[in-house]
């Protein structure tokens, strides 16, 4: 007989699931007030699916929009909340990921019990989770979880405590599971005998007075008989009366003081009582605990909620074995109650710097290198997730900063103010950033096309792991857009060789001005003996505006005049005036470098509202301490010319840029107008993939809309071929594009017979090495020098000296080893 494990498929009813492991249903605040989905919510779902759990079962959806708990609760209790749930099961779908819907009703949210409802009101909500049922199973939910647990109304007709009725609805416990009975029939008949159903339930309460595990056999007994494929064994149900105030509830979601799995020994109770599937569920964070369960046949399924908030790649990194990577869940439930903001969706309180890095970047360990001046370490703790470290400390837009837990007391720590200064003080010490540990090399070539973020984040992490790399770049230089898309005062172009040297030492062969598409085709690469083709060919195409004039000469794309200035090319504004056209980083700069050409004037001029600009604020200001003029809410509607030159444009007023729907969608007043002079038209408003290197392709990489489709790791249609960074995920940050190399990397790694683990071993434990300080302490600045003159490109920024780098890491709180009072 085989063995049983925590990665053996399973099958519900007739659902087929990779694995034993669900993501268990838990509150994310991410609907809207109406209880739509929202782009947070697809968000949260998805990053989890990716981490390869068997099946996410979607948070407590409620069915009415009058019994409800507070928060930004998700609801399916109109017919148009399914068009949000479509998308959102297409988005998990498309990450071959299967996902249930628990709906739900809560009385307790109105403050009510069994007892305060009318006859006529209880078989409303008969109906109400009948209608639920019909939209989840439209929406397109491989399964839906009957939420009868908790603090739930279920849970409120179940119990014996609460729910003292004398009607069909109340009296023994028949008489009380009346209304799960009735729901579980009509909704099992609505959806047919081959459609999965689960149930949640709460085998123990925990309260006196409440229903114990004699009562519940009965119920999943009856459960069981009338068409349950699935037990759902949670424990615990109110917090606010009866008994020790709170330990319900905590049984429940069970906090650090509790062992490892402590409510399995009812899962088990209940699975010798029935035939289906049992899943259990509370503090199964351990991944020996977990398999075990499964292993010994405590249950058959194990649900996990808050190590998945904690790490969302948990599933992965276990099923291959790498522990050493986890972000353990401190079961601390801060996600739920502590957040900054209570509006924000769902996040973990614990790994807030390290899980808003897409580059999974360990921030808690290297600021605490960085605090005892062991310098190369802490680079060499960033080097091993982010290759590209020197980048990245001056460029990256640090959302660890956003979610920094330090702004409890004061202000979020300058993660990569740190960061910068450790890179430099390598260079400064060696002379040269030092080289990754490198395994011997296996004889198997790799083509990457590209060589920005992406591009060089794959090579990285492939040549790293003993593959022969080269990498073909279009350009007549290295860097992709961080060569000629980002001006020389934020990225000095002499401390970028520095970082390319690295790659150069690792033994990466880069080959310019070779246009995939143009010099040579996949096919080609193919021929040549490269076992793999990573694309990553970016976003240098531009947007036009569409309106009249727009091909005056005078009128130049942002992407064209970033990369001819970054190629040396001689550009002179000299007393001219210039309009910018865009409220991104892109315009940002463009605006900043006229100003550097000796322009007289800058006017920026953007749909967008001050707040919606998708420029970085601190952009924002730095470009208006330097002169910038910026005006937002205004839409271009014509250039006007002279002689085929540019002389002037002319504007609308943007009334709002996004429908209500929440969708791109400009609306503007045509009776509003503002006409200003400009010689010089530069237009920013989004870049593009150029598709060239598709055109001579027999069997082409397949498109989703402008970008790759490729799915999570960078597979594509063709099995050698993946791809990454912006050409798959749109524009996007130097950071994220990382990110997507280095996963590309592991699975090319795999596709070549390897074991897809291009992250070296963890090194360093997570441990205090000085005591914490809560006490309130200044952000230590960091000098932001103002444009010196005409021409000036020199680095705008200055970093840290020592003395200051060190006062910022002592206000790291560690949260990531301990619970900080103020926290």
């Amino acid at each position: 007989m085989q063995k049983v494990g925590l990665f053996t498929p399973i099958k519900i009813n007739t659902l087929e699931l990779p694995n034993r492991i669900i993501m268990s249903p838990m509150f994310s605040n991410s609907a809207t007030k109406d209880g739509f989905v929202t782009n947070n919510t697809i968000k949260h779902y998805v990053d989890r699916a990716r981490s390869g759990v068997g099946l996410i079962m979607t948070e407590h959806t409620s069915v009415s929009s009058i019994y409800i708990h507070p928060g930004n609760r998700l609801q399916i209790s109109r017919d148009e909340h399914v068009k949000g749930f479509k998308r959102l099961v297409d988005a998990v779908h498309q990450e071959d990921c299967k996902i249930g819907l628990q709906i739900a009703h809560s009385i307790y949210g109105a403050g009510l019990k069994p007892s305060d409802l009318t006859n006529e009101q209880c078989y409303e909500i008969i109906e109400d989770f009948v209608n639920g049922a019909r939209r989840a199973k439209e929406a397109g939910f491989d399964a839906i979880e009957l939420h009868y647990a908790h603090t739930y109304t279920m849970a409120d007709f179940i119990s014996r405590r609460t729910n003292t009725r004398t009607d069909e609805f109340g009296g023994d416990i028949y008489g009380r599971m009346f209304i799960h009975i009735e729901i579980l029939k009509r909704i099992r008949e609505l959806v047919g005998k081959d459609y999965p159903l689960f149930v949640r339930i709460s085998a123990e309460e925990f309260i006196v007075g409440g229903n114990t595990l004699v009562q519940t056999r009965i119920f999943a007994k009856e459960l069981e008989k009338y068409g349950i494929d699935c037990m759902d064994v949670s424990a615990g149900v109110r917090f606010d009366d009866g008994g020790l105030k709170g330990y319900s509830d905590q049984r429940g979601k069970p906090t650090i003081e509790y062992p490892d799995g402590p409510n399995v020994y009812l899962a088990e109770d209940i699975k010798k009582h029935i035939s289906i599937p049992v899943i259990t569920v509370g503090k199964l964070g351990n991944p020996v605990v977990a398999k075990s369960v499964i292993e010994e046949g405590k249950a058959d399924m194990v649900a996990l909620a808050r190590p998945l908030i904690a790490d969302s790649m948990w599933v992965r990194k276990v099923k291959e074995n790498r522990y050493d990577l986890i972000k353990e869940c401190l079961y601390c439930t801060e996600c739920l109650y502590e957040r900054h903001d209570p509006e924000a969706y769902i996040h973990c309180m614990r790994y807030t710097c390290q899980n808003a890095c897409p580059a999974n970047v360990e921030v808690p360990v290297y600021i605490d290198l960085a605090s005892q001046k062991r310098y190369k370490e802490a680079y060499q703790v960033i080097q091993s997730e982010n290759p590209l470290p020197l980048v990245c400390g001056r460029v990256c837009h640090h959302p660890c900063e956003s979610l920094c837990n330090r702004v409890k007391i004061d202000e979020p720590m300058s993660i990569r103010g740190i960061k910068r200064y450790v890179t430099d003080a390598v260079l400064e010490e060696y002379g040269k950033l030092p080289l990754p540990e490198m395994e011997k090399p296996n004889g198997k070539k790799v083509a990457v096309i590209g060589s920005g973020p992406s591009g060089l984040s794959c090579a990285f992490f492939l040549q790293k792991k003993g593959y022969s790399v080269t990498v073909f770049e279009a350009l007549p230089v290295i860097g992709g857009m961080l060569s000629v898309g980002l001006p020389a005062y934020r990225l000095p172009r002499n401390l970028l060789e520095k970082e390319f040297d690295v790659f150069r030492e690792m033994g990466v062969e880069f080959v310019i001005n070779k246009r995939l598409g143009a010099d040579m085709s996949i096919e080609d690469l193919k021929s040549m003996g490269y076992k793999a083709v990573y694309i990553g060919v970016g976003t240098h195409g531009d947007r036009k505006l569409n309106i009249p004039g727009e091909n005056a000469e005078g009128v130049l794309s942002g992407v064209e005049f970033l990369r001819k200035l970054n190629l040396g090319e001689n550009i002179s504004f000299k007393d001219k005036k210039v309009a910018v056209i865009g409220g991104g980083n892109v315009a940002i700069d463009v605006a900043r470098s006229a100003l550097r050409l000796e322009a007289e004037k800058v006017m920026l001029f953007c749909l967008e509202k001050r707040e919606e600009m998708p420029a970085h604020r601190w952009e924002i200001e730095d470009a208006e301490k330097e002169g910038v003029e910026i005006n937002v809410s205004w839409g271009p509607k014509e250039i006007l010319a002279k002689n085929n030159r540019a002389a002037a444009i002319s504007f609308k007023k943007c009334l709002d840029v996004f429908d209500g729907e929440g969708r791109f969608n400009p609306s503007f007043d045509e009776y509003s107008t503002n006409t200003v002079e400009a010689d010089y038209i530069i237009v920013s408003i989004g870049q593009a993939m150029e598709r060239t290197f598709n055109e001579k392709e027999n069997q082409k990489v397949e498109l989703r809309g402008n970008y790759i489709k490729a799915s999570f790791g960078g597979y594509t249609n063709i099995p050698y071929v993946f791809a990454g960074g912006d050409c798959v995920t749109g524009p996007d940050s130097v950071v994220r594009a990382t990110s997507e190399g280095k996963y590309a990397a592991a699975s090319i790694d795999k596709y070549l017979g390897g074991d897809g683990q291009v992250i070296s071993i963890k090194k360093h434990k997570r441990e205090l090495s000085r005591p914490v300080d809560e006490n309130k302490a200044i952000r230590q600045p960091m000098e932001n020098m103002a444009c010196k003159g005409i021409k000036d490109f020199s680095e705008i920024e200055k970093g840290y000296e020592e003395e200051s780098m060190l006062k910022e890491t002592n206000r790291c709180l560690r949260c990531d080893v301990l619970k900080c009072s103020r926290l």
